[in-house]
């Protein structure tokens, strides 16, 4: 039994630091001038989903005008993405050979990185493919990352493994092989208990930069920012006075009160930036891990040009003849382009309608401006009938010089005013203005057909709804594609993971079970595990992984067609069986044994085991002593367990039957009266006899 090691190739930064430092730098510079205005674009996207667009409004009517937001952009973003995971990814394997075998461990395969996947998810706590896909559909581009944490996960469990080898190794009653069988059962206990050793997450695509060729990704790279406090004890390092990260090695060999900064002191060399820059640099070979603290950045320029060197591990996870990445990063695009420019080569499903959501956020502020203004209508003050400005007498209480001509009038409901007062009449908006926002209104709706949104015009067939629903959900599927290779190609990774880097049978529960069971792995209790290993794996990690985003109208065509081409023979059982979402040893076994159970020769054995059950039951309720005659006077009615005054029975009548002893025929138990048994012929295919029937050979 293997037991859990450290990466290999982990080690403090080297002699030639300072080399690998400047190439890291360089190439996180270089990459982040490349992918400008792809983080430009997702910016934009982000601003107008969470609506955070600027709007226009002249200063003379900033006090009247309220800013309008429309909802449709992130309207269409949730509804599509909750659209493309309503149902759990799928894992699927394609048997390498044929027989029983094959299909048995391509169902464990199966079944394994389902319930692998669940398990990350919930031990990311957050829901890693809603994640995923609201990328991949809001900017085109989705990332995840999938790491070997089996040294940090099952540290405990491999100081565990070793006392415990020490322990059965000093037991003298068992011999070697009895040694090795109960040291292989408990650590199979013990893992259980562990946490899974391999996580996933999701990455935000602005922080993920990348150089690919023809055959995949010869670096990747990703700048983020984390909590000091967190970055610096993950890394094991510190801080100077100046705001600068110290090494590792500088941190732990030399004397912190030479060049380091005491903790305390941390927060006020941090101010308001309370983030440390963490630069993951990978290619096929190393990963290189800088820090950069407050003193290494500069904030007039986004160029880095100065940071720490705070760890380099050799992760073996490239291919050294293509010089390329397996692992750990993997990338779902969106609608994929023909361009090789970052921002345009995956595009978001609101790519073409970006420039409209913020135009109907200026047409809906412009109109609820207009209804303001004409909602709350102004007055003025009109000359009476007859009156002439400028003779005397014509003005009424005022002087004739006219002064009062343009005097405000405070209007009081009820005051009786000496001259006539109209509402001005304020200038409304045009009728282009509700083409327009009509206009980009619609335009903006492209986006998400109405259809899908579940409203559908009226007069239509379910046969029509359903064409245009499919016709619609055919502009996703580029989006579902690629994100359904990125899962599977993931898959392939963590299957390699399990074979090369731990080495040893890992666990994932397949349900929940139930919180008395938990922490105890006896008996029934492990059946909601499922475990794989080298041995199970092979050397073979190729997967397919299925988004099921049909409906079920679209399950009852693809079935029909399944049938149809299984009655030409077109397919295989086994390729109908995965076509269909099953696993075609589970269907196989399944069917076999309903067949059985439905046979003649098993419903008859049923019937007989049944029948010398009941049998069992009623004699040993006979035998059984019941209360005496005395006890049972005046309870029990006349007729029933104790005879008249009249006589025997009802009235005088027969006494009752004495339960017969006669042993039947081939069970050896006492029988029951005929009256109390099955009568002849009560049962399907039973002979019409008051005995039952004894075993095949009974005398």
């Amino acid at each position: 039994m293997a037991v859990a090691t450290p990466l290999r190739g982990f080690s403090a930064p080297s002699q030639g630091e300072s080399r690998l430092l400047g190439q890291t730098l360089d190439l996180a510079n270089d990459l982040r001038i490349r992918f400008r205005l792809r983080n430009q674009l997702y910016a934009l996207i982000d601003s107008v989903i969470y609506q955070d667009t600027y709007v226009e409004i002249p200063e003379a009517y900033r006090k009247t005008a309220l800013e309008m937001r429309n909802p449709l952009a992130i309207d269409i973003v949730d509804t599509t993405v909750s659209a493309l995971c309503a149902n759990p990814p799928t894992v699927q394997y394609h048997p390498t050979a044929f027989g029983d075998a094959a299909q048995q461990n391509a169902t464990l395969r199966e079944h394994f990185f389902d319930a692998s996947w669940h398990r990350q998810e919930q031990d990311s706590r957050r829901p890693i493919l809603r994640s995923l896909m609201h990328a991949a559909v809001s900017k085109g581009e989705g990332w995840l990352k999938t790491i070997n944490r089996a040294n940090s996960a099952w540290r405990e469990y491999s100081s565990q493994v070793q006392a415990m080898e020490e322990e059965i190794m000093a037991e003298q009653e068992y011999d070697t092989d009895a040694q090795r069988r109960l040291f292989d059962k408990q650590t199979e206990e013990l893992k259980l208990l562990a946490p899974y050793p391999i996580a996933t997450t999701d990455l935000p695509p602005e922080t993920v930069f990348y150089n690919q060729n023809e055959n995949g990704f010869t670096a990747v790279v990703e700048v983020k920012t984390m909590p000091y406090l967190e970055a610096l004890a993950r890394f094991g390092t510190g801080l100077d006075s100046d705001g600068k990260v110290l090494s590792p090695s500088e941190w732990q060999n030399l004397d912190p009160r030479a060049m380091a900064l005491a903790r305390a002191e941390w927060p006020r060399v941090m101010q308001q930036y309370r983030q440390i820059t963490v630069i993951e640099a990978w290619d096929y070979e190393q990963c290189a891990i800088v820090l950069l603290g407050p003193g290494q950045t500069s904030s007039a320029s986004s160029h880095f040009s100065g940071g720490t060197l705070v760890r380099t591990i050799k992760h073996g996870y490239g291919d050294p003849v293509l010089k390329t990445l397996r692992g750990p990063y993997f990338q779902a695009r969106g609608l994929t382009t023909s361009s090789r420019l970052p921002e345009r080569q995956s595009v978001s499903i609101l790519y073409g309608y970006l420039m409209l959501f913020p135009l109907i956020d200026s047409l809906l502020t412009m109109q609820g401006n207009s209804a303001f203004l004409t909602g709350w209508p102004a007055f003025k003050r009109t000359q009476p009938p007859g009156s002439v400005p400028g003779i005397q007498g014509g003005v009424g209480p005022y002087a004739n010089d006219n002064r009062d001509t343009d005097a405000s009038q405070r209007l009081q409901p009820g005051m009786i005013y000496p001259f006539d007062i109209a509402p001005v009449e304020q200038p409304k908006a045009g009728q282009d203005l509700d083409k327009i926002l009509q206009n980009a209104q619609t335009m903006a709706q492209m986006a998400q057909p109405e259809v899908i949104r579940g409203g559908a015009a009226g007069a239509q067939s379910g046969y029509q709804l359903n064409q245009q629903a499919f016709l619609a959900r055919l502009k996703w599927d580029p989006i579902v594609g690629n994100v359904s290779q990125c899962l599977a190609d993931r898959a392939g990774f963590e299957s390699w993971l399990i074979e090369r880097r731990i080495g040893e049978t890992v666990y994932a529960f397949a349900e929940e079970r139930p919180p008395a069971q938990r922490g105890r792995y006896a008996g029934q209790t492990r059946a909601g595990w499922i475990g794989i290993g080298p041995d199970d794996l092979s050397g073979v990690h190729r997967y397919v992984v299925h988004l099921d985003v049909s409906t079920p109208s679209d399950d009852v065509v693809l079935t029909r067609a399944i049938g149809e081409k299984m009655q030409l023979k077109l397919i295989t059982y086994e390729q109908a069986c995965r076509d269909a979402g099953s696993n075609p040893d589970e269907v196989e076994k399944s069917w076999l044994l309903q067949n059985m159970k439905q046979s003649g020769p098993v419903q008859q054995k049923l019937l007989e085991l049944t029948f010398q059950k009941l049998g069992t039951i009623i004699a040993a309720q006979m035998q059984t002593p019941g209360p005496s005659p005395q006890e049972m006077a005046g309870m029990v009615p006349a007729g029933v367990g104790n005879p008249a005054p009249g006589g025997p029975g009802v009235g005088g009548g027969a006494a009752p039957i004495p339960p017969q002893t006669t042993p039947m025929p081939g069970y050896g138990m006492p029988t029951t009266p005929p009256a109390l048994g099955p009568g002849p012929g009560a049962f399907p295919g039973q002979p019409a006899s008051p005995t039952m029937p004894g075993p095949t050979g009974a005398g």
